[in-house]
């Protein structure tokens, strides 16, 4: 039995506090849960420990960028809040998980669920990277059989996804099934958080911005958080120097784990001159 605390909301998430057994019990569950679903989940998911992060998503992604001529990119919309439980459980059970780990999972799902609407998952919990790679993996099976069949590549980091096509008739096919398994699993894509097209017009995905042939740079949503969360810390410490630090381990961050691919043109000073720029001091 699982014993809930208290719940809250947060950047649009639920969140929630469980009591210290039940913690514990998350835990186990989580490595147990990961051991039975690991066979079916794909590697091109790369949220999960142990498969590559947000860095080989984009690594993995330029790299495509460079021998592809179409791309689309897409965003689950309301990716935790749209989860439908049913279909979770039905995923478990299709994936032989034990029906001691499938009541769990079922109670995690519905003890926050106060309005009882069978929807929904908490966002920060510990089974719920788990939960949130398993929830697509149709999507995901259909990309591998799409490109052992038509030369498509695909790649996902939890509900964001690109797919890279040698032609625009084969990405429209992709698009066209991938739209059919996303109704069956009741989510959509977020319509301001899509690109269609060719490769050379560039795209955002992941907090970059992707060009054939080009480094890597922040995207313009990057850096529009970066000034955000800035300014924020701005407000709570009033620091100067702790807003210089934390620029500078942003960048550092940019350009890790991406094997120089990323524009080291502008270096620190850039950044913090964009961030004073931007009104983060009055």
């Amino acid at each position: 039995m699982l014993t809930l605390r208290n719940t809250w909301f947060e950047n649009g998430h639920k969140f929630v506090r469980w009591s210290p057994d039940t913690s514990g019990l998350l835990k186990h569950v989580k490595t147990v849960l990961y051991d039975q679903l690991k066979p079916h989940l794909s590697r091109r998911c790369s949220h999960i420990k142990g498969h590559g992060g947000v860095k080989l998503s984009v690594r993995y992604s330029q790299r495509l960028c460079n021998h592809f001529g179409y791309v689309a990119r897409f965003d689950v919309r309301s990716y935790y809040s749209s989860m439908d439980h049913q279909i979770i459980l039905d995923l478990l059970r299709q994936y032989q998980v034990t029906p001691a780990v499938i009541s769990i999972v079922s109670e995690y799902l519905s003890l926050p669920n106060h309005n009882k609407s069978g929807k929904g998952m908490v966002a920060g919990g510990a089974i719920s990277p788990l939960i949130g790679a398993l929830y697509l993996t149709p999507l995901d099976k259909l990309m591998e059989d799409l490109q052992a069949t038509t030369g498509i590549r695909y790649q996902r980091y939890m509900d964001d996804y690109v797919i890279f096509a040698p032609t625009r008739h084969k990405l429209r096919k992709a698009i066209k099934l991938m739209y059919a398994v996303l109704d069956d699993l009741k989510v959509e894509v977020h319509p301001k958080k899509r690109f269609i097209g060719t490769t050379r017009r560039g795209f955002d995905f992941l907090g970059y911005w992707l060009e054939p042939h080009r480094p890597l740079t922040p995207s313009q949503v990057s850096l529009t958080r970066l000034i955000d969360r800035s300014r924020q810390l701005l407000e709570r410490t009033a620091s100067i120097t702790r807003l210089r630090q934390y620029v500078r381990r942003w960048l550092q961050w940019h350009h890790s784990g991406l094997r120089g691919l990323t524009d080291k043109r502008r270096g620190f000073e850039w950044y913090w001159r964009y961030v004073l720029d931007n009104y983060v001091v009055s």
